[in-house]
């Protein structure tokens, strides 16, 4: 074993009955119902619609989820390797850009509303699927199987295969993967809820384009019209005086980042490091085998297949007028077009995205080794900087786009002025909205990098007269850059795809990826929107699998 490399010896997080998850869910339960039972009537019915929405996104993307996790860890599938590369390269695919592939397959517009109206041309408006709730829960449910089976993966490769073999002894394959496994895994399925929950009721891309009344959604409407930052009419100043003492509501959502964040790092450890130990217990199947491999395979196909094949059949799509009709057909010319001259089209939001990306890249991933290091030299305690670190990823992105307009928005004359000039002039508010949102996760991905560096190399090194930052310098990070060039490139993915504190922030002139498509998304998934949106999932994808292959060194996640 190399001695550079070692899991973590030291608990990464305080043990004992207080930081048990059980506990971190009675009291996120207990500040909901306090809130909820003290809101008014309209604060009721959006905190209603929130969990709705996230109620209806689990009860679709946790069995599905749990299903390829025990497909890719459990089982002898065929295809398993190729079957996690496709899910691991979906983790980072910007919402923004999975709702307007699902527009161009089940929205107004998209091919199978459009292929079913040829079959029954009666009643067309009733063929279109992805409206309203539907639209909403689908697709965040289509964005979160992908992390629920990671998740969930992850925690079922940790059990260990001796419990697993020896409860074959009283029991079937089957009995044993629903009676031990699963049970063993409730780590991981907590963990993918959590994840599910603080997504849901963060993010204001989804329930904004289907028009569904959420709490971020409600907080970016009046933000957009200036009621959070006194610049709203009359008629907005109640509900912008209600909603602007609604700030503090969401440290519930921060407080399960943190324990999301933290089960990551509990479960990851084994992800990270390139010691897998045994290997896990596989279900050997029989002639069941490639009924269950073509199944896994089938839920791959409608997480993947549906969404690029419509965007490509959208970017690829000609209309042509024969007499008095237009005549719809697709080219793959067409496709090819679009695709390529969609960087030329688009420069101006290319240019800014990808400068906007690579400054906060850059930020968040210095501030994250510096953090990373503080706490693996035990600098800083770990609970207080987790859960500071984690307010990053649990606060909504409107609720962090108008806290960031009230830092830095003040009167010319006040003696932080300067910073207003900053936020009209530069790109100073985008910046900082896209560094806190990748810091979290760039973090924790570097500490456990920092982790599994022996402890008896840092003795040596120090032994030698090596300081603290001298370590890091000369030993740590040589040892890992191969982890810090994964946390920029992942960081880079984070600040491409964010969207719901950006869209508050921009100054005048400066349009983004993000904002321009999801502007048109309101108008329907055309076909230059379709090849940019085409063009962006498969960056974000190559650009996850290369992170996640050097994370590894070896390679792709060994299922």
């Amino acid at each position: 074993m190399d001695e550079s490399r070692q899991v973590p010896n030291r608990p990464l997080w305080p043990s004992g009955w207080a930081w048990h998850p059980c506990w971190w869910w009675a009291l996120a339960f207990l500040l909901e119902l306090g809130l909820f039972l003290l809101a008014g009537p309209r604060v009721r019915g959006l905190l209603a619609n929130t969990f709705l929405l996230i109620l209806g996104t689990l009860v679709i993307s946790l069995p599905l989820g749990t299903l390829l996790a025990i497909l890719l860890t459990k089982t002898n599938m065929a295809g398993r390797k190729w079957l996690a590369r496709l899910l691991i390269s979906l983790l980072l695919v910007p919402l923004y850009v999975q709702a307007a592939a699902w527009q161009a397959a089940l929205g107004w517009g998209g091919w199978v509303p459009a292929w079913l109206a040829t079959i029954h041309s009666s009643h067309p408006g009733q063929m279109v699927w992805l409206t309203g709730w539907r639209g909403a829960i689908w697709v965040h449910a289509m964005a979160a199987v992908p992390w629920v089976a990671l998740l969930v993966a992850v925690a079922l490769r940790g059990i260990e295969r001796e419990l697993e073999e020896d409860a074959l002894m009283h029991g079937s394959a089957g009995q044993v993967i629903w009676r031990v496994t699963l049970r063993q895994a409730l780590a991981g399925v907590t963990l993918a809820c959590l994840w599910v929950v603080t997504v849901c009721a963060g993010e204001m891309t989804v329930t904004d384009l289907f028009q569904i009344r959420s709490i971020a959604e409600e907080v970016y409407t009046v933000a957009s019209l200036g009621g959070l930052t006194g610049a709203g009419t009359d008629g907005q100043s109640a509900e912008a005086s209600y909603f602007a003492q609604a700030g503090s509501w969401w440290s519930w959502v921060a407080m399960l980042g943190v324990l999301a964040a933290t089960a990551m790092v509990t479960l990851g450890r084994r992800f990270i490091s390139e010691e897998s130990g045994s290997s896990p217990w596989r279900w050997r199947l029989g002639r069941g085998r490639w009924l269950l491999t073509g199944l896994g395979w089938l839920l791959a196909a409608l997480l993947a297949g549906v969404p690029l094949a419509s965007m490509a059949w959208k970017a690829g799509t000609l209309v042509e007028r024969e007499g008095d009709q237009y005549v719809r057909s697709w080219s793959a010319l067409k496709l090819a077009h679009e695709v390529a001259v969609s960087p030329v089209k688009h420069r101006r939001e290319w240019g800014w995205s990808i400068l906007l990306g690579s400054s906060a890249a850059v930020a968040a991933t210095t501030g994250g080794i510096l953090l990373a290091w503080a706490l693996r030299k035990r600098w800083l305690p770990v609970v207080p900087t987790a859960f500071l670190v984690a307010l990053g990823f649990g606060l909504p992105g409107p609720v962090l786009g108008v806290w960031l307009i009230r830092c830095l928005n003040w009167p010319y004359d006040s003696p932080f002025g300067f910073l207003t000039w900053c936020y009209d002039e530069t790109l100073l508010a985008p910046f900082l909205a896209q560094t806190i949102r990748a810091l979290p996760l760039v973090t924790f991905l570097l500490w456990l990098q920092m982790e599994s560096v022996s402890q008896d190399l840092l003795d040596s090194a120090a032994s030698e007269g090596a300081g603290s930052w001298s370590q890091l310098v000369r030993l740590v990070l040589p040892l890992r850059w191969l982890g810090v060039l994964a946390a920029l490139c992942v960081a880079f993915i984070i600040a491409l795809g964010e969207l719901a504190a950006t869209v508050l922030v921009v100054p005048p002139g400066v349009s983004t990826l993000s904002i321009r498509i999801f502007g048109l998304l309101h108008y329907g998934a055309e076909d230059q929107m379709a090849a940019l949106c085409l063009a962006i999932w498969l960056l974000t994808s190559l650009l996850t699998i290369g992170a996640v292959t050097l994370l590894r060194g070896r390679g792709i996640y060994d299922v």
